[in-house]
């Protein structure tokens, strides 16, 4: 079965999935959220950024 440019792997294969919203994701792997979706997905990035330690203290 061929992958799907936007799908879901299940259990009974790939299932081809189309974005319900203004979501998106760029060429060069970035998202942009829609209105109703972006504060909330904002919070999670961060949330998960801590998380994994996928930061660097600076010091000027």
């Amino acid at each position: 079965m061929s992958e799907n440019k936007y799908s879901k792997w299940t259990v009974e294969g790939d299932k081809k999935t189309k974005w319900i919203c203004g979501c998106f994701q760029t060429a060069d792997n970035y998202f942009k959220f829609c209105d109703t979706h972006n504060e909330t997905l904002k919070k999670a990035i961060q949330a998960q950024i801590d998380e994994l330690d996928m930061t660097l203290i600076v010091d000027d």
